[in-house]
């Protein structure tokens, strides 16, 4: 258990690692590239690929970094009226949908790469196979359902009192 733990501890450092550098370099690049049609009147024509990349990387792998955190969209109204016991509960069904939506949004991202893997379209600018730059999206599906997973787990395990 604590070799999960640690793993788990390096993976959100990772995690944060990958979005933070993913922030910095589309920001430097986006001000670069402002900097560099102001001054010198000529525009970096990758900027643009680049940034839609970023996005997605941020999108996807931001997934599962926001249910780490708990930084997900909930409407706690009704949630927080209920008892600890009914809480439980409502929380295992909740991480156990999500995970297998989220399980199944993974297979169909895989399905749409093996697509794009078929038909080999490459970016218009920098020619990187879009496969490669949409791998992405799999990953972040897969990652956020590991996260609702150990949730899941987590709320299975957890000590609610009787009384609420």
């Amino acid at each position: 258990m604590r070799t999960l733990r640690k793993m788990d501890e390096i993976w959100e450092k990772v995690e944060a690692g990958i979005l933070s550098i993913t922030i910095i370099s589309i920001s430097l690049m986006l001000v670069g590239n402002t900097i560099s049609r102001y001054f010198f009147s000529k525009s970096w024509p990758f900027t643009e690929e680049l940034g839609k990349v970023g996005i997605i990387i941020l999108t996807f792998m931001g997934l599962g970094y926001a249910a780490r955190k708990g930084m997900h969209i909930e409407m706690s109204g009704f949630y927080d009226l209920m008892s600890k016991k009914a809480q439980r509960i409502l929380g295992i069904f909740i991480n156990l949908i999500s995970a297998l939506v989220l399980v199944f949004c993974t297979y169909l991202a895989m399905k749409y790469i093996q697509h794009l893997y078929t038909l080999g379209q490459v970016s218009t600018i920098l020619r990187i196979p879009l496969y490669l730059t949409m791998m992405f999206v799999p990953i972040g599906f897969f990652l956020a359902s590991i996260r609702y997973f150990i949730n899941l787990g987590k709320r299975i395990t957890e000590n609610v009192p009787d009384h609420s």
